[in-house]
């Protein structure tokens, strides 16, 4: 994407330490290192040259301007860090630069005259939803990396993650205004302090789910959400193609949409039950929450469910009333992840695979058997299985050997993109959750054309004329 001058670590901090606070500036060789790598750490080559000249956590909107008007003087690039979870590469360095991590841009207000919380991007997600609960509100999203996930990277990607979005729609659906920091350095102030959203031609919709590449978010407002009652329930099936079933008829025979539906194929239910001290499950599951305003209208939502799934016969299809047997089961689910890691003395290899109601059985069914037809996939086998099939998102996970070399396990997660986007590509589907370019701009270009890409592109030129803000992630070629 472009040649970058070279410059010297030492200059980079001099010049810095002229126009930013001295606690913004990290020179630890380990933290430039920690700061520049993602989930895949083994497919994230940075030798000793590519090393970051330096870590900047600005602590204010004014330092992030600062920052970035340097850079963009200078035509050095800046890759923003949140919690660095990106699985679709979003988060990984690729040249030498500044790495700007926002965990001190972390202010907290909730306005409750207003209806709104104001927040900075580098909150965990679990410290913003538990503030709101503590208030009686409800944060609409919920990645399975909750307690180090970032709200700025969920609401960049634009992520409601276990959230089923028909259920409550996507995180941008509450975003009633952003503060954004341009790649050249000039604050914008996107959007509306009143609950009714501005009409018409609304910045807020280029940022809230641009994938970090046109500027740096330094401050959301979010529409409160009252908390809400809740019911839940669970069905067990012998085999995972009646339980695909079952999610379909939730849609067609207009059932409420829940909340969550997740999904646990045979094996990881095993391995996550056991762990859990659940009994072992006869087979697949299928778990569930609804929600209402009074509970009793949470538990008809949730019976409704269960009347539709029994029509596909399950081995059983009930609603639990025992609160901690349900949090056992969630936890099954929520920990699904390292439990696999654990039980397959490896690391994994993530994708994301996201269907039509029509096409879920076909679906699942491509999902069960992405390692075929690619070479170093099939080596691992089938893989595991789980997801938010209330989403119609399904979730393969391969685990790889630890003692692969790091080029083998790079080629894993290289196919498993390529297999994902095949699939996806099969049935009019995109990623739901981690970002539409990165390891996915192939698929984003034969997905959407030629023509959008370059409209995306012209976008990214015009808001970053020297290319600076995470560079690559939207490649020139």
């Amino acid at each position: 994407m472009g040649e970058y001058p070279d410059y010297k670590p030492e200059d980079i901090y001099e010049d810095l330490r002229k126009i930013l606070s001295e606690d913004a500036l990290i020179k630890s060789v380990f933290e430039r290192i920690n700061n520049a790598l993602d989930p895949y750490t083994f497919a994230t080559d940075i030798s000793r040259e590519k090393v970051p000249y330096l870590v900047v956590r600005p602590g204010s909107t004014d330092e992030v301007s600062r920052l970035m008007k340097y850079a963009h003087s200078k035509k050095i690039p800046v890759f923003v860090r949140g919690s660095g979870t990106s699985l679709a590469g979003a988060s990984r360095y690729r040249h030498k630069g500044i790495v700007l991590n926002v965990s001190r841009l972390n202010h907290l207000n909730i306005m409750k005259e207003y209806g709104f919380v104001e927040s900075g991007p580098g909150h965990r997600v679990l410290q913003v939803k538990e503030r709101l609960e503590k208030e009686g509100y409800f944060l609409p999203l919920a990645p399975g990396s909750i307690r180090v996930a970032s709200i700025g990277g969920i609401i960049s990607n634009n992520s409601s993650a276990h959230i089923v979005d028909s259920c409550l729609g996507k995180p941008r659906d509450y975003v009633l205004g952003l503060e954004v920091v341009l790649p050249t350095g000039e604050v914008l102030h996107t959007g509306t302090k009143s609950l009714r959203r501005a009409a018409g031609t609304d910045l807020t919709q280029l940022f809230a789910g641009g994938d970090g590449l046109l500027g740096v978010i330094t401050g959301i407002r979010l529409r409160l959400l009252p908390g809400f009652s809740n019911a839940y329930g669970v069905a067990f099936f012998d085999d995972p193609i009646p339980l695909a079933r079952a999610v379909q008829r939730i849609y067609l025979e207009k059932a409420p949409p829940p909340l969550f539906m997740e999904f646990l194929d045979e094996r990881v239910a095993q391995i996550s039950f056991k762990i859990q001290g659940l009994a072992p499950p006869p087979g697949p599951i299928l778990m569930f929450h609804a929600i209402g305003a009074t509970k009793e209208e949470a538990t008809y939502k949730i019976n409704q469910s269960v009347e539709a799934i029994q029509k596909e016969s399950p081995i059983k299809a009930k609603r639990i009333e025992d609160v901690d047997e349900w949090h056992k089961i969630w936890l099954a689910r929520e920990s699904a992840l390292p439990y696999i890691c654990q039980a397959g003395k490896g690391v994994f290899g993530l994708s994301e695979i996201v269907s039509t109601v029509p096409d879920l059985v076909d679906c699942l069914q491509d999902s069960m058997n992405m390692g075929n037809g690619m070479p170093t996939l099939e080596k691992l086998g089938q893989p595991y299985l789980f997801g938010h099939i209330g989403a119609l998102t399904f979730h393969p996970v391969f685990i790889i050997p630890a003692d692969w070399p790091a080029e083998e396990k790079a080629k894993v997660v290289e196919e498993m993109f390529l297999k994902e986007a095949e699939i996806n590509e099969k049935y009019g589907t995109c990623g739901g959750e981690w970002g539409q370019f990165a390891r996915r701009t192939p698929f984003y270009r034969k997905r959407y054309g030629e023509k959008a890409f370059q409209m995306v592109r012209g976008m990214k030129k015009l808001f970053d004329p020297n290319k600076i803000l995470n560079p690559d992630v939207l490649p020139d070629e």
